[in-house]
């Protein structure tokens, strides 16, 4: 019993250090790692986004062979998850909780039975490259925090995530086209009829609105028989730089004169326009948006709404999957 009482009188007190400890330990570790990738945002971006890439670039990934990744049904962008377990690493889930395309990107880690921790990115233009910056935010709960004060637990995951800025480096630029072809073309545009879904989005929540609606509207026309005339298509109409919002219909090329509840019928006549066939990752069309304001600047010309993004090669289970090899064709309409 003496002995009992004993071990009882240590293990309080060890305790009682235990949270003293805890009481004078940071709570929290906040740090950041950066390196600079020789790639555009847009493609850094998207090889970030895309949750199935982490198996080639991550540290842990390539640390731990015993990991075991599950995916949800959505693999990239906000609200695309995967959950890993392992031998080794233990279990938990990573989540894409925001995705603003090609600026920054936000995910929430969950470890199982150990708390969450916050892991954010921000891509920046940095000469012909980008700059890459990847966040940790943790808070330790007291008195949990105490073991802060025995293990350098900052400089663990500075070292990881400096290792995997080099992966990624080496991810990237390993699959880094040559660069898109931002040749404009002046086109006839043919009169075309479209059925679409219309509204004002901001540019934080475009990504997720394209994803939803595309196949919204797709469903339609094969749930009424209506027939495809052309490939899914984006028209925006305006862009408003104070809110960050832009009015945009997603829609499909449809027959003359076709009806779809739930879907607008827009008619564009035919015209002059200018065109540029944008390949690579839809977050990239920008610099094709960009090279045909310069062209009618250039020439004196001037655009009318919509502008045009027809996707032909729209990603599916028959298609090409590779973002690097998407097609875009960026339309600008010509005023007469």
């Amino acid at each position: 019993m003496k002995i009992l009482k004993t071990l009882g009188l240590v293990v309080l007190g060890l305790l009682a250090i235990v949270a003293l400890l805890g009481l004078i330990a940071p709570n929290q570790v906040t740090t950041s790692r950066s390196i600079t990738i020789n790639a555009d945002p847009a493609t850094v971006y998207q090889v970030v986004s895309e949750l199935p890439t982490w198996e080639r670039w991550s540290p842990w990934q390539r640390r731990d062979a015993t990991i075991k990744n599950e995916y949800s049904e959505t693999k990239v962008g906000a609200g695309a998850y995967y959950t890993w377990t392992s031998e080794d690493s233990g279990a938990g889930q990573l989540t894409i909780t925001d995705a603003w395309g090609p600026d920054s990107l936000h995910t929430l880690i969950e470890f199982d039975g150990q708390g969450n921790t916050n892991s954010n990115w921000y891509f920046k233009p940095a000469g012909k490259g980008t700059e890459v910056t990847w966040t940790f935010d943790a808070k330790f709960p007291f008195p949990f925090n105490a073991m802060l004060l025995f293990q350098d637990f900052e400089g663990m995951i500075n070292k990881d995530y400096e290792d995997g800025l080099v992966f990624l480096k080496e991810e990237v630029e390993s699959i880094l086209p040559a660069g898109p072809d931002l040749t404009v073309k002046e086109v006839d545009f043919p009169a075309t009829y479209y059925l679409v879904k219309r509204a004002t989005v901001t540019m934080q929540e475009m990504e997720q609105h394209f994803q939803e609606t595309m196949p919204a509207v797709g469903m339609a026309f094969g749930q009424n028989g209506v027939e495809m005339a052309g490939m899914p298509t984006g028209l925006y109409y305006t862009w408003d730089e104070a809110t960050q919002t832009s009015d945009v219909a997603i829609g499909i090329p449809a027959p003359s004169g076709a009806e779809i509840a739930g879907l607008t019928a827009i008619e564009i006549p035919a015209g002059r326009a200018l065109q540029i066939d944008y390949v690579g990752p839809y977050a990239g069309t920008g610099a094709a948006h960009e090279a045909i304001a310069a062209y009618l600047e250039a020439k004196g010309l001037k655009g009318k709404e919509p502008a045009i993004e027809r996707y032909m090669s729209d990603p599916g289970p028959d298609t090409e999957t590779d973002p690097n090899k998407w097609m875009t064709q960026v339309l600008y309409l010509l005023e007469k």
